[in-house]
């Protein structure tokens, strides 16, 4: 980086102001960075969605870099430099630019005027600093942009309104039934204040007493196709919901299933769950504060109509009245905006740290960590508190404020109205009418303008959802393929979790014919387990081919693709249940028989013969109820329950002893299956067919344990380390 400020990258003179920039957050704690450049360049006018802004920038397991922030803000026409200052000399950097903040985190620096520092942070949206705070946080590193003449603007991200219209796409016909009841429900409405005008007018003041019989009657009709209408209503609002919510959920399951596993490596568990949870949240407002506010809106409309007929002077001066009712609310509305999403990220962030802090209870037990375990979890708890409090005030504004203006607005109504009656411009009886109609005018108002702020609070959960279904699926096949001979071939393949850093595997080429077994091995972070996970098809190469017969992989149908290749790694996961449903995965077509086989196979069935139930023996979640190996065991005999043709084992017996293992291994020779083993304990691998070294992402060595040894080259080395 340069150490010093380019000559274009200057402030000129009396440019020293404050450039707010639109608020874009962060979704996960790794995506500060790639947040900050949208930002910068939808202050710009190039609007740039965060998943797309993630992939940009690399960002991966471990966040992004600076220069990968600067290498994509070049490739969308930014002119990017980034160099060193100190805080006193960021006057010079023109604004908006991207701070390196605490070591660990990026900002946006929106400006420094009169010693207040203004940012816009990804974590929790705008904040105004201290001098002296700027100084700490600051690390010294800064990224400024400016406008290249390749730059091009794009148009504004969809709006709230927009989203929840696709939101609504497919229930068209419930809406239609909702509108309509919501229609007939006017008529009632409007046909209350007019009978209280005729009693006052005619019955009271006239001295018509023959129409009180009449007036009485046509009351009691009104009051009860109210209420008809109002219970037809109510039942097509809970049909709707229940549509908006049980089908979006499913899809949004149904997605998360189809996404490939760096989706999953990306993102917090905690953050997931709030994404499925988000879908609840949104079909709520749709169905209930959307639909019922739809009368609010036609009610409005109609009582506007009428007040306007009765008298246009009183009416004018309500709606001036409620017109500043609107404007101050839609000011606390976008106050609440950067609340709703701070509040929304803080509280994935606790469910993720009550999630660790209960699956990792064992080890935060032995290592006597649970003050510290709790003291991260209480910070997570007070920010989460914090921003609640802080939308707990805008709301409070938005709820008195109505209330104060209806009666500010319902005395100036009876004062003006006064004054029109005493000078024979208006009825007794009028007046009453227009009181009454301003009462119903400002109750659908008040709804209406709370539905703005609900709108603009579930935008953070409509970019959840769009996180999900933006997210490109993995690729499968739609048929299955013809399958003679189950050779698997990997050909110059290349693998990355970020795609900017170079690949974590390089030109990788193998194959494994049928009934052979093939290890790999090599040292730590060689990149032998992330090779097992892309033959088996949870991650897309970069670059060259796996294919299974003759087919690439992507180009089998995913259950077939299942039966050709299993896999078993080290991390064990058994779901709450029974060991019937953790081997079948709630398959109801598998045979018992081929339950009791894998289980033989696997060296489990002495092991649940033992248990309570046999194969309706009860599982906790995570398998607590059994033994490491045991656990090892159950995760091998549910790759076995389909047969593969393709095994891979990576470290898939590390916690079973030598006779155990030695048993496995016998088995899966009578099997027949081919087997690629990936292997940190190098003593069970010598009677492969080949053994296969890998360092550094690439393969050094490849042959049998005995030509290997002879070479006395990187296998050698790894053999004599272990002894």
């Amino acid at each position: 980086m340069s150490l010093a400020a380019p000559a274009t990258l200057q402030h000129a003179p009396g440019e020293l102001r404050r450039r707010a920039v639109p608020s874009v957050l962060q979704i996960e704690q790794t995506e500060c960075g790639a947040a900050s450049l949208a930002m910068i360049l939808a202050h710009h006018g190039r609007w740039i969605t965060l998943e797309e802004m993630r992939e940009r920038t690399g960002v991966s397991r471990d966040g992004t870099k600076a220069s990968n922030l600067l290498k994509a803000a070049r490739s969308y026409g930014l002119s990017a430099k980034g160099f060193r200052k100190e805080a006193d000399r960021l006057a010079e950097v023109p604004w908006p630019a991207i701070l390196h903040w605490n070591f660990n985190h990026f900002v946006v620096l929106e400006g420094i005027v009169n010693g207040k520092v203004y940012t816009n942070d990804p974590a929790i949206g705008r904040r105004t600093l201290s001098f002296a705070e700027l100084s700490e946080a600051f690390t010294g590193v800064v990224l400024a942009f400016e406008k290249g003449p390749d730059f091009q603007r794009s148009r504004r991200p969809a709006s709230s309104i927009e989203l929840i219209r696709e939101r609504l796409r497919g229930s068209r016909l419930g809406l239609v039934l909702v509108v309509l009841a919501t229609l007939l429900l006017i008529v009632p409405g409007l046909a209350l204040p007019a009978f209280s005008r005729i009693f006052i007018d005619e019955i009271v003041v006239a001295g018509r007493q023959d129409w009180f019989a009449p007036f009485a009657l046509a009351l009691a009709f009104v009051a009860a196709l109210q209420g008809l209408l109002t219970a037809f209503q109510q039942t097509m609002l809970v049909r709707l919901e229940t549509r908006l919510a049980i089908a979006p959920a499913a899809d949004m399951v149904r997605r998360l299933l189809s996404l490939p596993a760096s989706f999953f490596l990306q993102r917090h568990p905690g953050e997931i769950v709030n994404r499925v949870e988000a879908n609840e949240r949104v079909a709520q407002l749709l169905s209930g504060a959307l639909a019922t506010n739809m009368f609010n809106l036609l009610t409005v409309l109609a009582y506007a109509a009428l007040m306007l007929v009765v008298d246009p002077v009183l009416a004018i001066a309500a709606f001036l009245a409620q017109a500043l009712l609107v404007l101050l609310v839609r000011w606390s509305a976008e106050r609440q905006v950067d609340a709703a999403r701070r509040l929304s990220t803080e509280m994935g962030r606790l469910v993720s740290a009550t999630l660790s802090a209960v699956q990792g209870i064992e080890t935060v037990r032995a290592t006597n960590r649970e003050h510290h375990v709790f003291r991260r979890w209480a910070g997570h708890q007070a920010r989460l508190l914090s921003i609640r409090t802080a939308l707990a005030r805008t709301d409070v504004i938005v709820s008195v404020l109505p209330a104060l203006l209806a009666v500010l607005t319902n005395i100036m109504v009876l004062g003006l109205g006064s004054a029109r009656v005493m000078a024979g411009e208006l009825t007794l009886g009028g007046l009453l009418a227009f009181q009454a109609l301003t009462l119903s005018f400002t109750a659908p108002l008040f709804g209406l303008v709370a539905l703005v702020g609900d709108i603009q609070a579930i935008r953070a959960d409509l970019a959840r959802i769009g996180d999900v279904l933006r997210a490109k699926p993995l690729v499968v096949g739609a048929q299955r393929q013809q399958v003679e001979n189950a050779l698997l071939e990997v050909s110059g393949l290349s693998f990355g979790y970020n795609p900017l850093d170079p690949p974590l595997l390089d030109n990788i080429s193998l194959s494994v014919m049928p009934g052979r077994r093939v290890a790999i091995v090599g040292g730590s972070g060689s990149g032998k387990s992330t090779l097992g996970r892309v033959i088996a098809g949870l991650h897309a190469p970069w670059a060259g081919r796996v294919t299974m017969a003759g087919h690439d992989l992507t180009a089998f149908e995913p259950r077939q693709r299942a039966e050709l290749i299993g896999y078993v790694d080290q991390d064990v996961y058994l779901f709450e249940g029974s060991i019937r449903t953790n081997l079948s995965l709630w398959n109801p077509e598998l045979d018992d028989a081929v339950l009791l086989a894998a289980l033989d196979d696997a060296g489990m069935a002495h092991d649940m013969a033992a248990r309570r139930g046999g194969l309706d023996a009860i599982v906790t979640e995570g398998g607590g109820n059994f033994s490491g190996g045991q656990r090892q065991r159950l995760e091998l005999a549910r790759a076995l329950v389909s047969s593969p043709s393709l095994l891979i084992l990576d470290e898939a017996t590390s916690a079973l002893d030598p006779l155990a293992e030695a048993h496995v291994n016998a088995r899966l020779k009578a099997r027949g299956m081919a087997c690629l083993i990936i292997a940190h304990r190098l003593s069970s691998i010598r009677d492969c067919d080949e053994i296969i070294v890998m360092k550094a992402g690439r393969i050094v060595e490849r042959g049998t344990h005995e030509a290997l040894m002879q070479a006395k080259g990187e296998y050698h080395a790894l053999v004599d380390e272990e002894a």
